[in-house]
Protein backbone atom coordinates (compact mmCIF):
# COMPACT_ATOMS: atom_id res chain seq x y z
CA UNK A 1 0.00 0.00 0.00
CA UNK A 2 1.22 3.80 -0.61
CA UNK A 3 2.04 5.76 1.99
CA UNK A 4 -0.12 9.25 2.35
CA UNK A 5 0.99 12.34 0.85
CA UNK A 6 2.59 14.80 3.13
CA UNK A 7 -0.40 17.11 2.24
CA UNK A 8 -2.86 14.97 3.55
CA UNK A 9 -0.74 14.48 6.55
CA UNK A 10 -0.74 18.12 7.64
CA UNK A 11 -4.76 19.09 6.20
CA UNK A 12 -5.80 15.83 8.63
CA UNK A 13 -3.57 17.35 11.35
CA UNK A 14 -5.05 20.55 10.93
CA UNK A 15 -8.46 19.08 10.94
CA UNK A 16 -7.76 17.24 14.46
CA UNK A 17 -6.08 19.73 16.06
CA UNK A 18 -8.84 22.66 15.45
CA UNK A 19 -10.75 21.01 17.43
CA UNK A 20 -14.04 21.38 14.91
CA UNK A 21 -14.57 17.75 14.41
CA UNK A 22 -13.33 14.15 16.78
CA UNK A 23 -10.71 12.35 15.52
CA UNK A 24 -13.27 9.76 14.57
CA UNK A 25 -14.95 12.15 11.92
CA UNK A 26 -11.49 13.38 10.66
CA UNK A 27 -10.91 10.23 9.88
CA UNK A 28 -14.50 9.93 7.75
CA UNK A 29 -13.80 13.45 6.26
CA UNK A 30 -10.53 12.27 4.64
CA UNK A 31 -11.09 8.38 4.16
CA UNK A 32 -7.98 7.35 6.91
CA UNK A 33 -8.19 5.59 9.88
CA UNK A 34 -8.85 6.55 13.23
CA UNK A 35 -5.26 5.13 13.80
CA UNK A 36 -3.85 7.42 11.07
CA UNK A 37 -5.30 10.72 12.98
CA UNK A 38 -3.79 9.41 16.60
CA UNK A 39 -0.56 9.02 15.32
CA UNK A 40 -0.47 11.97 13.16
CA UNK A 41 -1.34 13.73 16.73
CA UNK A 42 1.37 11.58 18.47
CA UNK A 43 4.14 12.77 15.81
CA UNK A 44 2.72 16.36 15.92
CA UNK A 45 2.72 16.09 20.13
CA UNK A 46 6.20 14.49 20.11
CA UNK A 47 7.85 17.49 17.63
CA UNK A 48 8.78 14.86 14.93
CA UNK A 49 8.38 15.15 10.62
CA UNK A 50 4.97 13.79 9.72
CA UNK A 51 6.72 12.72 6.37
CA UNK A 52 6.22 9.00 6.05
CA UNK A 53 9.00 6.38 6.61
CA UNK A 54 11.02 4.83 4.06
CA UNK A 55 10.23 1.16 3.50
CA UNK A 56 12.50 -1.76 3.68
CA UNK A 57 14.00 -2.91 0.34
CA UNK A 58 12.92 -7.31 1.12
CA UNK A 59 15.06 -9.63 1.08
CA UNK A 60 17.97 -9.97 -1.65
CA UNK A 61 17.29 -12.68 -3.97
CA UNK A 62 19.37 -15.86 -2.50
CA UNK A 63 20.03 -16.90 -6.19
CA UNK A 64 21.60 -15.13 -8.83
CA UNK A 65 21.02 -15.29 -12.55
CA UNK A 66 23.97 -17.41 -13.02
CA UNK A 67 22.56 -19.87 -10.26
CA UNK A 68 18.85 -19.72 -12.16
CA UNK A 69 20.66 -20.59 -15.63
CA UNK A 70 22.37 -23.65 -13.65
CA UNK A 71 19.42 -25.00 -12.05
CA UNK A 72 17.37 -24.21 -15.45
CA UNK A 73 20.12 -26.25 -17.36
CA UNK A 74 19.68 -29.46 -15.09
CA UNK A 75 16.33 -29.67 -15.11
CA UNK A 76 16.38 -29.82 -18.85
CA UNK A 77 19.40 -32.43 -18.29
CA UNK A 78 17.13 -34.58 -15.09
CA UNK A 79 13.71 -33.26 -15.80
CA UNK A 80 12.55 -36.07 -13.17
CA UNK A 81 14.97 -34.92 -10.48
CA UNK A 82 13.29 -34.13 -7.08
CA UNK A 83 13.58 -30.86 -5.18
CA UNK A 84 16.07 -32.26 -2.92
CA UNK A 85 18.39 -33.99 -6.00
CA UNK A 86 18.10 -30.13 -7.28
CA UNK A 87 19.09 -28.83 -3.79
CA UNK A 88 21.95 -30.90 -3.61
CA UNK A 89 23.23 -30.57 -6.98
CA UNK A 90 23.10 -26.34 -6.44
CA UNK A 91 24.73 -27.09 -3.09
CA UNK A 92 27.55 -28.97 -4.57
CA UNK A 93 28.39 -27.03 -8.14
CA UNK A 94 28.09 -23.73 -6.48
CA UNK A 95 28.34 -24.10 -2.89
CA UNK A 96 25.03 -22.01 -2.25
CA UNK A 97 22.47 -23.37 -0.22
CA UNK A 98 18.71 -23.06 0.08
CA UNK A 99 16.01 -24.44 1.56
CA UNK A 100 13.68 -27.10 -0.54
CA UNK A 101 10.76 -24.32 -0.62
CA UNK A 102 13.03 -21.59 -1.82
CA UNK A 103 13.85 -24.17 -4.58
CA UNK A 104 10.08 -24.62 -5.10
CA UNK A 105 9.60 -21.29 -5.36
CA UNK A 106 12.37 -20.33 -7.61
CA UNK A 107 11.15 -23.14 -10.28
CA UNK A 108 7.87 -21.71 -10.45
CA UNK A 109 9.32 -18.00 -11.04
CA UNK A 110 11.30 -20.02 -13.86
CA UNK A 111 7.64 -21.35 -14.79
CA UNK A 112 9.43 -24.92 -14.99
CA UNK A 113 6.01 -27.26 -14.04
CA UNK A 114 6.61 -30.11 -11.73
CA UNK A 115 6.93 -33.38 -13.53
CA UNK A 116 3.39 -35.19 -12.79
CA UNK A 117 4.07 -39.00 -13.76
CA UNK A 118 4.45 -41.15 -11.27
Amino acid sequence: MKAYSLDLRHRVLEAALSGDHSIAQVAVLFGVGTTFVNKMLGLHRDGQDLAPRPHGGGRRACLSDAHRKLLRAEVRRRNDATLEELRAYLEAKSRVRVSIPTLGRVLQQLDIGRKKSA
